[in-house]
Formats: structure tokens, C-alpha cells, sequence
């Protein structure tokens, strides 16, 4: 097996994804997509087994590579386009100039195979016809046409890429540059040894000059296809990511939606399933709401004797943060369930805008600990708590209540803890 053959089924898993809502996908998407087919194409009938069966049905030997470097020809075409889309120079339909240097290229192949020289398919072209005219000319435009789509790739991806900036982009452009970085060292290396052979002056043995061009050209397409669906794996990463943060926070937003079903309304199914950064920012900002909406459950007393509670059972540090606000939140939840009226006033206008990766980070660690034993349990404890009214409540002595103490991170919480 040749290395090249490796990459024919990552090719096709690629062209067959493009073919997914293959109508209503934007044209540079269609257009990458035959990319892919093309290559792929002409991957899998490069492979010695499948070259074989169809050099046998053809009748013609070495007829397969014919049809394979067509393929690559297409391939490069397509990948034309796609660089015409990507820069805005494609109104929408195929370029004539394209399309008739692609017909050309094939037309002087497909003459050039003709006449040349050919082995029956078990010796590699490259290196058999270096005495033909013809055999000189059948290399010399197929490395043509392959520098033509080098050029406009490099054009894509060297001129505009310093205003990029750092994330999956950038790294999708550095790949791009280093596969044409190794495609210019394959078309460099067959164009010098088919020139060399072509004057009785070569300088590697057949086997390895086909060995490296195809190592080259694997490397090539490899780097090629990761730079071009960098993008894409990095987005479907960030989205994994996001939406195990909203998985982790998600028990502590249905605690509050229990008491406050008006603030913390219930997802739609398609949100839930795919827009987990929206679904995050609204698990974020419904936690924030329904908190505050239960805040006049909390007094003074109540936070210092959860964290007494919690102490006792054995819970210290940051753990022991969260869980004091985890058993607040418990006990204003289980108190707005019971029917009770807020008997501590509300918080004073004006609060402290919080970084929102720091709170997200906040809401899990309080998710992590809601349904521990010892936080339920010292949360019911707190009914027996008289707790004390915030300054401007009813009846009003001076004292602020609700404010939990010792946070680990300095993030000041988002519940009823928090004044």
C-alpha cells in the first residue's frame, strides 16, 4: 500500500459530510465538497487493488493514472473555486478560465498519455517514460496545473493572514501555510526528477522518487484537510465544552425553577439540544434573577449558621463557601415553596457587576454541592434560625443580613447570600 491510499477514506468521510443538506449549504461548501470527491476519487483508484480491476476492464495499461491525475486536475479546480469564494471573487457561478484550462489540462493529458510510453500499471509512471517527449510533456501539465492551485492557495492563505487573530483561525491558517510549504517540496521534487530523467541525469532510484512523492503529496492533502476543518473541530469542541458547563449548573437551576417557575422559564427542546452557549447564559442569568427574587427569605443569622452547621459537618475552604450559599439558597427555595413571605426587606439597589466566567465557575461550584446530605440537612436546620431584617426592612436595627463570608475565589455569590 502506498501512503497516499491512507488518506482516501479520510477524503471521502469528508466529501460524503459535504453532501449533507447538500442544496441549502453556501456554494464554497459545495465547492470544497467536489474538492474532496475529486481527491478522494482519485485516491481510491490510485490504489493498486482498484487499479488493477480497472486497468483489466479498460484494457489499457497504466490507463488508471490517467483517470487518477484527471481527478487531482478537478480536485485543483474545485479548490479554485473555493479560493474565488473565499476572497469574493466569484459571483456565484464556476469561472470560464477555470473551466477552460481544466478542459485543456485534460485534453493534453489525455493526448500526451497517447502517445508516450507506459508501463502495465504494476511500474509507476513517474519514472518509466523519462526518454518520451510526450511522457516529458504528460508531467510537465499535470505539475503545471497542480502549481496554478498551489498559487492561488498560497494566495489565500499568505497575504491576508496577518490580520488574523490568535484562535482556531490562526491555527487553521499556519496549517494552510505548512501544507503549501510541502506541496511547493513535492511539485519541486517531481518537476526535478522528471527533468533530470528526461536528460539522462538522474538523481534518485525509481523507488524512492516514488516513495517521496507520494509521502509528500500525503502530507500534503493531510495538513490540508485539518486546516480546512480546524475550524470547524474547534467550534464542535468550544460547544462540548459550554454545554458540560451548563450540564454542571443545571441542578442548581432547576432547585430555583421549583420556587420562581416565572423567572426561570422552561428550555425549548432545540435550544437544549443545540445552542448550548445560549442555553448556559440563560441557566446563568435565571439563577441570577430567581436569587434575587428570593433574597428577603435570608436574615443576617442565617449564613453564620450554616456555615456552623457545614463546619460541623466537616466541610472547610472553598467547598465550605459553596455550600454555605448552596444551603441559603435551599432554605429561601423551601421557604418560597411553603407560602412564607420574606420577612428580611430586599437587597439595596446596585450591584456589583461580576466577570461572567468567574460566575459560571461560581453557579458550579454551588451545583456541585446542592444536593449533598449535609446541605439539605442544615438547610431545613435553618427554619429554626430567627435570623435578622436587612437595613430599610419593616422593624429595621440597623443590620445588614444575607452576606456570605470567606469565598475562595473573591466572587462575591448571586444568591440570596449576597447583598
Amino acid at each position: 500500500m502506498r501512503p497516499f491510499d491512507l488518506v482516501a477514506l479520510p477524503l471521502w468521510l469528508l466529501a460524503l459530510y459535504g453532501l449533507r443538506n447538500w442544496s441549502s449549504r453556501p456554494r464554497r461548501n459545495r465547492v470544497l465538497s467536489a474538492m474532496w470527491a475529486c481527491w478522494a476519487l482519485s485516491a481510491t483508484l490510485g490504489a493498486p487493488v482498484v487499479r488493477r480491476a480497472v486497468d483489466a476492464v479498460l484494457g489499457i495499461d497504466s490507463g488508471t493514472n490517467l483517470l487518477v491525475h484527471v481527478m487531482g486536475l478537478g480536485g485543483t479546480a474545485a479548490m479554485l473555486e473555493f479560493v474565488r469564494e473565499m476572497t469574493g471573487r466569484a459571483p456565484e457561478r464556476v469561472s470560464r478560465l477555470n473551466l477552460a484550462g481544466l478542459a485543456t489540462a485534460s485534453v493534453a493529458l489525455a493526448a500526451s498519455f497517447a502517445v508516450m510510453p507506459r508501463p502495465d500499471g504494476e511500474v509507476d509512471l513517474l519514472t518509466y517514460s523519462r526518454h518520451s517527449t510526450a511522457g516529458f510533456l504528460y508531467w510537465m501539465v499535470l505539475t503545471g496545473g497542480m502549481a496554478i492551485g498551489l498559487a492561488a492557495a498560497a494566495r489565500l492563505c499568505w497575504v491576508p493572514g496577518e490580520h488574523i487573530g490568535p484562535g482556531s483561525a490562526r491555527t487553521s491558517l499556519w496549517l494552510l501555510r505548512v501544507s503549501t510549504v510541502l506541496a511547493t517540496a513535492y511539485l519541486v521534487h517531481r518537476l526535478a526528477c522528471v527533468t533530470a530523467s528526461r536528460f539522462d541525469r538522474p538523481w534518485l532510484a525509481p523507488a524512492a522518487v516514488a516513495g517521496t512523492t507520494q509521502i509528500l503529496l500525503a502530507l500534503t492533502v493531510v495538513l490540508f484537510g485539518l486546516a480546512v476543518v480546524w475550524p470547524s473541530l474547534a467550534e464542535y469542541q468550544q460547544k462540548r465544552a459550554t454545554a458540560r458547563q451548563a450540564d454542571r449548573i443545571a441542578p442548581l437551576w432547576r432547585l430555583l425553577q421549583t420556587a420562581t417557575p416565572e423567572v426561570a422559564l422552561p428550555l425549548p427542546e432545540e435550544l437544549r439540544r443545540n445552542n448550548p452557549r445560549l442555553r448556559l447564559y440563560r441557566y446563568v442569568i435565571e439563577i441570577r434573577d430567581s436569587a434575587l427574587a428570593l433574597e428577603g427569605h435570608v436574615g443576617a443569622a442565617h449564613p453564620a449558621a450554616a456555615s456552623a452547621g457545614l463546619e460541623a459537618a466537616g466541610l472547610t475552604g472553598d467547598r465550605l463557601a459553596a455550600a454555605i450559599e448552596a444551603v441559603l439558597l435551599r432554605h429561601a427555595v423551601s421557604c418560597e415553596l411553603a407560602g412564607r413571605h420574606g420577612r428580611f426587606g430586599s437587597r439595596p439597589e446596585g450591584r456589583e457587576d461580576l466577570d461572567l466566567d468567574a460566575e459560571i465557575r461560581w453557579f458550579e461550584r454551588v451545583a456541585a454541592v446542592v444536593e449533598l446530605p449535609a446541605v439539605v440537612a442544615v438547610a431545613r436546620s435553618l427554619d429554626a434560625v430567627p435570623g435578622a431584617p436587612v437595613s430599610g426592612a419593616p422593624g429595621d436595627g440597623g443590620v445588614r443580613g444575607g452576606g456570605v463570608q470567606g469565598r475562595g475565589d473573591g466572587v462575591s455569590g448571586a444568591g440570596p447570600s449576597r447583598a
